[in-house]
């Protein structure tokens, strides 16, 4: 009998261990990449908060682990959607630019002047949502769970005030290795320098390039105040980004993961927008509390958008697909220059 009782004991123990093994692993592990440093006005970070704060509204707080791997951990933009696309990954946020390298019809997002507000973006995103999921996992078996923007990139420089295209023509601007916005700078009289953002602050400080371009959160972030004067307005490229996940990872999940995940995705998206609004102007005040010189929008910018767009026909071969690029025409009501 106590032999009996000793079996049932460890029986039961084994049962327990066995269930509470099991439990651990069905809980879903989402490794998130990106390459900011996390803090109060970093948009990656307010991003992932905000994913994981859904999934655990929806799922609860033991389904999901979502991991974040912050300030490059993981390496570049590049390599983190590399990793999703094999796996090693679920997922990453990341600048357009730098995801259509991959994906090459979301190029589209990097036509200079395609979009000429913030609003016109989202417009372009919710009204072509399935259409640029549909483009992405053809070209590079990725979707889009969330967009979000961080405003228009503006440039900064530290050599002088930049009004006009002519005062750019002598000012050395660093820019993504990205051949859209390296021949936008082509097409404004001056020579781009291709260069990773991770080498750009040391090149900067060292007088190796002069200015360079990006939103005004990642201008306040990334210390560029502290190496930089002069801070010119143009609204020739809006940063957008997405939020990528692997296709076939995403189709794995049990359905209610899965439209838990796209519900929060969207959701997201929409906060996020929100959040921009609030960001944004609260880095104007930073950068303008640490002396930067704002110069405002281009006297001539008319000239800017006329140059930099009379490029587009250029790039249709880089983009390839154009399905998307005229699904975004049809949405603003513009006609695709040839």
């Amino acid at each position: 009998m106590r032999k009996l009782l000793s079996f049932i004991l460890i029986l039961a123990c084994t049962v327990v261990l066995w269930a509470s093994q099991a439990d651990a692993s069905d809980k879903i592990v989402i490794r998130f990449a990106h390459s900011n440093t996390p803090s109060d006005m970093d948009p990656y970070h307010a991003l992932v908060n905000k994913m994981r704060d859904k999934l655990a509204q929806k799922l609860g707080p033991d389904r999901i682990d979502l991991q974040e791997f912050p300030a490059g951990q993981i390496g570049s933009e590049e390599r983190s959607f590399q990793d999703v696309q094999q796996g090693i990954l679920q997922m990453t946020v990341l600048a357009v630019n730098n995801a259509s390298i991959f994906a090459p019809s979301l190029g589209a997002f990097d036509l200079p002047y395609i979009f000429t507000t913030v609003e016109e973006f989202d417009k372009c995103v919710d009204e072509n949502w399935d259409l640029i999921n549909k483009r992405m996992e053809a070209e590079s078996g990725t979707v889009a769970i969330a967009w979000h923007s961080q405003g228009f990139r503006f440039i900064t420089n530290s050599k002088q005030p930049i009004t006009t295209l002519k005062d750019l023509a002598s000012v050395k601007i660093r820019t993504p290795n990205n051949p859209i916005m390296i021949g936008v700078y082509r097409a404004w009289g001056t020579s781009p320098v291709p260069m990773a953002m991770d080498e750009t602050f040391n090149a900067l400080q060292q007088k190796v390039i002069d200015g360079q371009d990006n939103p005004l959160v990642s201008i306040a972030t990334n210390r560029f105040y502290e190496v930089q004067t002069y801070l010119t307005e143009p609204h020739y490229k809006l940063w957008v980004g997405p939020v990528v996940a692997n296709v076939d990872w995403l189709r794995s999940l049990p359905e209610d993961v899965q439209k838990a995940i796209i519900e929060a995705g969207r959701e997201t998206t929409i906060e996020m927008r929100d959040l921009l609004k609030t960001q944004e102007a609260a880095a104007r005040k930073f950068l303008q509390e640490k002396k930067m010189v704002f110069c405002g929008v281009p006297a001539d910018e008319d000239e800017w958008m006329k140059r930099a767009m009379s490029i587009w026909p250029q790039f249709y071969p880089q983009i390839k697909n154009l399905e998307l690029t005229e699904a975004f025409m049809k949405t603003l009501g513009r006609t695709l220059p040839r």
